[in-house]
C-alpha cells in the first residue's frame, strides 16, 4: 500500500517574493502533496524503506506537532494505527480539540496523555516508533533531495553563491540540508536555545564536516508564548506577499532575518506547518479580548 504513496515533488516551486525592500527566493515546501513541508522531506526515507511487519506507529510531542498530523495523515493513507502521546493539555484544548490537534484525531490518531508525554519504555516489537519531529537518519535523504533541487536552481539561475535560510525545531532540516548543500544554511533555533541546538547537531551527526550556522534572536523566545511582534510579523508578510507562514517557526525566523545583512541572495525554506496558525490565531484572539 505504501507503494502508491507518492510525494508530488514538482508542486515544490522558487518563487521570488519582496519584504520589507528586500528580495527573497521562496521555495515553497509547503505547496507539496499529499504530505506538505519538512514533514515530507523526513518521511521520503521511510516511505522508501516501507512499513512491511510493522503494525502501529508510535510517536511523541507537543499537541500542535506538526509532526504529528503529518504522520497521522500518513498512517490514515497506508492503512496503519497511530499512537500519539503528549503531556496534559488545557482542558479547553482536550474538550474541543483544535488545529493540528483536531486534524490529526480526524484523521484516527489514537491520542494518550501522560505526565512525562511519552510512551512507555518498553514497546510490542511490531510497533515501529518514530522520534520527536521525525528527527531520525532516515529523515536524510529526503533532505538530500531538497539539496539538489536547490542546486539545480543555482546552476539554472547562474547563482554562484546562496544563502539558505530555514528555522529549526529539532534541527534536523537544517543539519541534513547542510550537509548534502554547498552553499552555508542558516537557522534559528525556535524550540530551544542555540545551546541546546548545537547539542542537537551534533546528537544526530557527530562528525559532520559543517555544522548550519545558528542566527540568535536579541529577544529570548519560550517556545509557543505569544508576542505581539510575532502575529505583526506573520500579518506583514501574509498582506505583502500574499504567502500565508507559520506562526512559531517562521515567525521568529523573519524576525531574525530582519537583524542580518547578506552579501549573497537569500532563499527562505517554506516548512509548511500552517495548519497549526488555526490554534495560535485563536489564542492571541483569546489574549486581545
Amino acid at each position: 500500500m505504501t507503494q502508491a504513496l507518492q510525494i508530488n515533488w514538482q508542486d515544490s516551486v522558487i518563487q521570488t517574493i519582496r519584504f520589507k525592500n528586500r528580495d527573497y527566493f521562496l521555495k515553497r515546501d509547503d505547496l507539496l502533496t499529499p504530505i506538505s513541508g519538512n514533514k515530507a522531506r523526513k518521511l521520503y526515507g521511510l516511505l522508501n524503506t516501507g512499513f512491511s511487519g510493522y503494525q502501529r506507529l508510535i510517536s511523541h510531542g507537543g499537541a500542535q506537532s506538526n509532526a504529528m498530523l503529518a504522520l497521522a495523515q500518513l498512517c490514515q493513507m497506508i492503512g496503519l494505527p497511530f499512537h500519539y502521546y503528549s503531556r496534559p493539555v488545557p482542558k479547553w484544548l482536550r474538550q474541543n480539540p483544535l488545529g493540528n490537534l483536531r486534524t490529526a484525531l480526524d484523521a484516527g490518531m489514537q491520542w494518550h496523555i501522560t505526565d512525562n508525554g511519552l510512551p512507555a519504555q518498553q514497546t510490542e516489537p511490531e510497533s515501529l516508533m518514530i522520534p520527536q519531529g521525525i528527527s531520525m537518519p532516515e529523515a536524510q535523504s529526503g533532505l538530500q533531495r531538497l539539496a539538489e533541487e536547490i542546486e539545480e536552481f543555482c546552476q539554472d539561475k547562474r547563482i554562484d553563491k546562496l544563502s539558505v535560510v530555514t528555522p529549526s525545531g529539532t534541527g534536523a532540516t537544517a543539519l541534513y540540508l547542510q550537509k548534502h548543500l554547498t552553499h552555508p544554511v542558516y537557522t534559528v533555533p525556535c524550540v530551544g536555545d542555540r545551546d541546546t541546538l548545537e547539542k542537537l547537531f551534533r546528537q544526530l551527526l557527530p562528525d559532520t564536516e559543517r555544522y548550519p550556522l545558528i542566527l540568535d534572536s536579541k529577544k529570548r523566545y519560550h517556545f509557543g508564548e505569544l508576542h505581539p511582534e510575532l502575529l505583526a510579523i506573520y500579518q506583514d508578510l501574509l498582506n505583502s506577499t500574499g504567502v500565508e507562514f507559520e506562526l512559531m517557526y517562521d515567525a521568529k525566523t523573519w524576525l531574525v532575518l530582519q537583524d542580518q545583512a547578506f552579501d549573497t541572495p537569500v532563499l527562505y525554506l517554506h516548512n509548511g506547518g500552517i495548519s497549526g496558525n488555526e490554534s495560535m490565531l485563536a489564542r492571541y484572539r483569546r489574549l486581545n479580548s
